[in-house]
């Protein structure tokens, strides 16, 4: 697609298209207006699909992060990248090049800005974190596709606010912990305490810097990737959380499902009762608001340089993401919502 995109461009005279990939982190198509969604509301992202092709039979190579996004940047199936886990595809491909490499070996400045490919959420951004240590903080990220790279840490769990352990926790008792676990934060301060805060800063900052030059920039954002935190303003459209609707739950939906499709997540396995099903579903809506408004500070960096016809946008996500559904919740399966 790039090159025929360059070779468009340089046919007719003109500078080259930039290209704008935003990517967001396990987020489903059901949580955004513009497919549907009556309680979220998403009106940033809904501009761009209202401009632009709404797909709405696009299906990932894989439904978590790794292989999907090494997938999806290399231009391979998961099986000749190799990527099955959260690794770089870098090894299995050799000296092909990558989807934003193209682009850079062709004359475009390119860039990342936090989580293109895969890094660890929350280990791998967290300040403190674990996964800081791996790759400089760079994750399972190819060097070989950017110009520059830039990460952008933040608190996460730690964050200052009201938090809970949703998951595994039915008495109450456990702590605001780290890991691939269900905890929201209504978190104290403003959007740039937080990495996705961060990333459309430093995201606004290389559109004005690079106006004059064509590029490809990769905006990564996090959430709504557990743990649900954002500030705090995000969350009043969804409170209480009691008033808000889970799917309806179908008597016996699990007889003719093999045991192999019942989802590794499900509200039996993670001891969540309706009320932190509810919570979890506040949560995740309150992030998927916090991203959108990020996306709209981009967005609008285009329009105020003048770019917004000259850039090619892209909006997607890795994957999507289970809210309920059967009972499902987060990643991994093969079904739809996934």
């Amino acid at each position: 697609m790039g090159s025929t995109l360059t070779q468009a461009a340089e046919r007719v005279g003109e500078r080259k298209f930039n290209v704008l990939f935003i990517i967001s982190d396990d987020l489903t198509a059901t949580a955004l207006s513009c497919y549907g969604n009556t309680v979220c509301r998403t009106p940033n992202i809904d501009a761009i699909a209202a401009r632009g092709t709404r797909f709405t039979r696009a299906y990932c190579q894989g439904t978590y992060c790794g292989p999907s996004r090494a997938s999806m940047l290399s231009g391979y199936y998961p099986h000749a990248t190799g990527v099955l886990g959260y690794t770089s595809p870098r090894p299995q491909i050799g000296d092909r090049e990558t989807w934003p490499q193209h682009f850079k070996n062709n004359g475009y400045y390119t860039a990342r800005v936090s989580k293109i490919y895969h890094m660890g959420v929350p280990g791998g951004i967290e300040y403190g974190g674990d996964g800081r240590d791996h790759n400089d903080g760079n994750g399972a990220d190819d060097e070989a596709s950017w110009t520059e790279r830039f990460n952008s840490p933040g608190p996460e769990w730690k964050a200052a606010g009201d938090g809970e352990t949703l998951e595994g926790n039915p008495d109450g008792k456990k702590p605001v912990v780290g890991g691939n676990t269900f905890v929201v934060v209504e978190a104290n301060g403003d959007d740039l305490v937080h990495s996705d805060g961060k990333t459309a800063k430093k995201a606004v900052e290389l559109i004005n810097a690079h106006q004059d030059e064509p590029f490809w920039l990769g905006v990564g954002f996090v959430r709504p990737h557990v743990p649900f935190v954002a500030p705090r303003p995000y969350f009043a459209p969804f409170l209480p959380y009691d008033d808000l609707t889970l799917p309806i739950k179908v008597p016996g939906d699990w007889d003719d499902i093999p045991t192999a499709g019942i989802n590794y997540k499900t509200s039996i396995n993670m001891q969540m009762d309706v009320r932190r099903q509810k919570k979890a579903l506040g949560g995740y809506y309150a992030c998927v608001s916090y991203m959108d408004a990020q996306v709209g500070k981009v967005m609008q960096a285009l329009r105020d340089t003048g770019l917004e016809d000259e850039t090619i946008v892209i909006f997607t996500s890795d994957h999507g993401y289970h809210l309920g559904e059967h009972d499902f919740w987060a990643k991994v399966s093969l079904r739809d919502e996934s």
